[in-house]
């Protein structure tokens, strides 16, 4: 069992509330030592925890008010699950977005197996990458004018003639 002889459900909860603090420190503690993470959604795929950390500073510096919400937890074999909304303010630059200064929040589902020794083993964040990009006016909204733009503008590339390579 982990340091403290804390349960599984207890680690990450610690996790979830050092990350909403940005206590990197104690967010990384919590995991195994040959650790990864993964947002499927961006395509974000992380090993060991000087990665994972890097991960945290580029989210922290880009969004400083962070957070998770509405936490609910269930533990079945092996792993943690939890559902929770994420939320924070676009105030700089991320994943080559510059800051919007919008606001979001977002439905989020994670799943976290755990290690031999008690700690999180990895961390997977499955979220709808579209919807946050909506409400922070990087993707339009659905059936908006821009929308409706980018779906003309797609629909003429696709009757221009392909070119040969």
């Amino acid at each position: 069992m982990s340091e403290g002889n804390q349960s599984p459900i207890e680690v990450v909860k610690a996790h979830m509330a050092a990350e909403d603090r940005q206590d990197l420190d104690t967010t990384l503690a919590t995991f195994t030592e040959d650790c990864w993470y993964s947002v499927p959604g961006l395509g974000v795929e992380l090993r060991g925890k000087a990665d994972i950390r890097r991960w945290y500073e580029d989210l922290f510096a880009a969004i400083p008010d962070f957070r998770n919400s509405d936490e609910k937890y269930w533990e079945a074999d092996g792993q943690i699950f939890f559902s929770a909304y994420m939320e924070g303010t676009h105030r700089g630059t991320w994943f080559g977005w510059a800051p919007t200064g919008r606001s979001f929040r977002s439905p989020m589902f994670v799943r976290i197996p755990i290690a031999a020794d008690g700690l999180m083993e990895a961390e997977i964040v499955y979220s709808d990458s579209a919807d946050v990009f909506m409400q922070l006016g990087i993707l339009p909204r659905p059936g908006s004018r821009q929308e409706r733009a980018m779906q003309a503008v797609h629909g003429l590339t696709r009757r221009l003639p392909r070119r040969r390579r």
